[in-house]
């Protein structure tokens, strides 16, 4: 059966071509005009992947966020006019998989919609239960991360790229690298999504352990998980 996407749009106009462009691609979709109706959605279609605009009424996106993470790690997509850094890194923070900005290209859209439905659905059976770094600890299965005893709160890109990371302590990992192993392919030059991740990965980390760095950067080269593994 083919994967159903949630549109939670308030512009018909906009509204209307994400659906032709999606059921193009062979997805099926459903249409909500704001927060509230997309939650309420959300609940009764379970979704595969959310297309979400942050400007729509009552409700509005960032909110929309956060409840569904409460409970779920269904892929988010913000799809929106708001093109500012902040809003992006607020976006990936409360948990948005990735961020596109209006006006877009309806094909790379769709592209980023495949991809994350990959990320989603594959699943890893030659890795390990659960990986450790220094005083950081991941399960792979119970998709938790705890750094020092104490968990972190990571949202699910956060936690396949602190996953990824663990993986490969104390190996220089390239910008392109990480984007194709924790994005998948077509994302091998957005090293600013990279950069946004990473930013915030390191926040949450240092509110755990403060001063205690774990991410260090390879100007021009990529990131390295440092210290004795």
């Amino acid at each position: 059966m083919a994967e159903r996407i949630l549109i939670v749009e308030d512009e018909p106009e906009f509204a209307a071509l994400l659906e032709l462009w999606v059921g193009t691609a062979g997805y099926r979709s459903a249409v909500a005009t704001s927060g509230v109706d997309g939650l309420r959605s959300f609940y009764d279609e379970h979704p595969d992947l959310v297309l979400l605009d942050v400007s729509v009424p009552g409700l509005d996106g960032w909110r929309v966020i956060e409840r569904i993470r409460e409970f779920s790690r269904v892929p988010i997509i913000l799809v929106t006019a708001r093109s500012s850094e902040a809003d992006k890194i607020r976006g990936l923070k409360l948990g948005a998989d990735d961020y596109i900005t209006k006006p877009l290209s309806f094909p790379e859209l769709v592209a980023r919609v495949a991809a994350a439905l990959r990320r989603a659905s594959t699943p890893t059976p030659d890795r390990p239960h659960r990986l450790q770094h220094r005083e950081l600890v991941i399960d792979l299965d119970e998709h938790w991360a705890r750094l020092r005893g104490e968990d972190v709160r990571l949202t699910p890109t956060e936690f396949r790229l602190l996953a990824y990371l663990v993986e490969h302590a104390g190996q220089l990992v390239a910008h392109r690298q990480v984007l194709a192993a924790v994005w998948g392919s077509g994302y091998d030059a957005d090293v600013h999504l990279l950069r946004m991740t990473i930013r915030n990965l390191r926040v949450k980390l240092d509110g755990v352990a403060p001063g205690d760095s774990y991410i260090a950067t390879e100007y021009g080269l990529g990131y390295r998980l440092t210290g004795p593994g």
